[in-house]
């Protein structure tokens, strides 16, 4: 199969919380089972050892990316709120290996309010605009894109 056959954005017959897509094999969405029955060694049972100012459970974005199968010259990483009022750009490597992705808070999948149905948090990153609240996309890029938004006070990071 070609690269050019691959690189076709994500046709989805399910929904799920968020999809990862762009320059990859394998563009998926995931719903919060899937995240739910990942390996132990990709959850985060306990955010406040990662952040002390979280709680609740993650999956590591390592794990996702793995999954979806970026292109080899892959760069970057666009994030973008399931509104499509936030988008941001960071570099793939450096945030993917450290990214975690909260889908749960308390046992029960993650509110609205707390940044849900899935957020992405990037601890120790410098650039705040890379933790999305109400996740919606992951776009793997092998070029930076140009076109990071944030549009009214609503758009928060």
């Amino acid at each position: 199969m070609s690269y050019a056959m691959t690189r076709r954005k994500a046709s989805l017959n399910h929904h799920g919380l968020f999809r990862v897509e762009g320059d990859c094999i394998r563009p998926h969405a995931f719903s919060y089972m899937e995240l739910a029955d990942l390996h132990s060694d990709y959850q985060v049972d306990n955010l406040a050892k990662v952040d002390d100012r979280l709680e609740g459970k993650g999956v590591r974005l390592r794990k996702l990316l793995e999954i979806a199968g970026p292109h080899y010259q892959a760069r970057f990483l666009q994030v973008e709120s399931e509104d499509g009022k936030f988008r941001h750009t960071v570099p793939l490597h450096e945030v993917g290996r450290t990214g975690v992705i909260v889908y749960q808070k308390g046992g029960k999948p993650l509110e609205r309010e707390d940044g849900g149905p899935a957020r992405l948090i990037v601890p120790f990153w410098p650039d705040k605009c890379a933790n999305v609240k109400g996740l919606g996309k992951l776009r793997i890029l092998i070029e930076e894109p140009g076109d990071d938004t944030q549009t009214g006070p609503e758009a928060k990071a």
